[in-house]
């Protein structure tokens, strides 16, 4: 029986070793794949300079936050929030804040999926510069003094019926009542004042769109981009990684060879190594004499 048990964990222990330089240099090919092609920075429609939490349509879904993928079309970009799509009017990288609207409402306000604009507030939040507006389809005529509201027509079920857009939005439950559809949609207050002073006409306030800011932790990537790594994101454990030139890191990479005694000499020791799946093995080394002992 002894020997049956030795011969198992000899064969055991010769299928690790094999197996080892394989596992590892898949790690180190994932680790480098990544590194070049994850830019730093990129361009998107009209935008430059681009980066993380972002990614495009075109790169690896590891270069950027899964809430973040652009889609780059000639000089539009658009992103998804909520299952919704909306066209990048601006982008102010040091505030995290994007301009934004509907891209139904770009194209035109009578053919819209008449859904209200929400947010995932686990990774954006409304600016102090928006406000909200009511997009009234469908309706009785509406005779209440509002003096932000505006009438206009929209062909619907083939005929043409009022519709009203009023902002702020409207609060009356009986107003609202009055129309078949209602939608609150965010405007920027600057731009509704336009419309109050009419400057601007409903077409331009909405296709204007809204601010929102992006919540995501920046401090990481920067300590990432400064350490000489390519920030990306990590769906296994679904958080931030650094992808470095030799392997990736949970935030930085080194540029000097770490002290002898620390964590990161000792990988096996290391908190947190990130290694997309792949398992790092590091086979103890079996003397013969002390399994033929057992």
């Amino acid at each position: 029986m002894s020997s049956y048990i030795f011969r198992i964990s000899l064969f055991i222990l010769m299928f690790s070793q094999l197996q080892f330089p394989l596992v590892f240099s898949g790690y180190v090919n994932v680790s480098l794949e990544a590194y070049s092609k994850c830019s730093a920075s990129f361009s998107c429609g009209i935008f430059t300079g681009i980066g993380y939490p972002f990614w495009r349509n075109d790169q690896p879904d590891y270069c950027g936050h899964p809430g973040f993928k652009l889609d780059c079309q000639g000089e539009r970009a658009t992103i998804d929030i909520n299952s919704q799509k909306y066209d990048i009017n601006e982008i102010y990288h040091e505030s995290q804040v994007l301009r934004i609207a509907k891209t139904d409402f770009m194209l035109n306000i009578c053919r819209v999926s008449f859904i209200n604009s929400t947010l995932d507030f686990n990774l954006f939040e409304y600016t102090l510069s928006d406000q909200n507006a009511s997009l009234l389809y469908d309706c009785d005529h509406l005779t209440e003094e509002q003096p932000r509201k505006r009438e206009f027509t929209c062909p619907i079920n083939n005929r043409s019926s009022e519709c009203y857009f009023t902002v702020p939005a409207i609060s009356s439950d009986e107003l609202s009542r009055r129309c078949k559809i209602s939608l609150l949609i965010p405007v920027l207050e600057i731009f509704a004042d336009h419309f109050t002073n009419y400057l601007m006409t409903i077409d331009q306030v909405i296709k204007e769109g809204f601010e929102v800011r992006w919540i995501i932790d920046q401090e990481r990537c920067r300590d990432c981009h400064s350490s000489g790594g390519k920030c990306g994101y990590n769906r296994t454990i679904n958080d931030f990684t650094c992808f470095c030139s030799h392997q990736p890191s949970p935030r930085t990479c080194f540029r000097t060879q770490p002290p002898a005694n620390s964590a990161a000499a000792n990988p096996s020791t290391a908190p947190g190594d990130i290694t997309f799946g792949y398992i790092s093995l590091q086979p103890k080394p079996i003397r013969l004499g002390d399994m033929e002992k057992q």
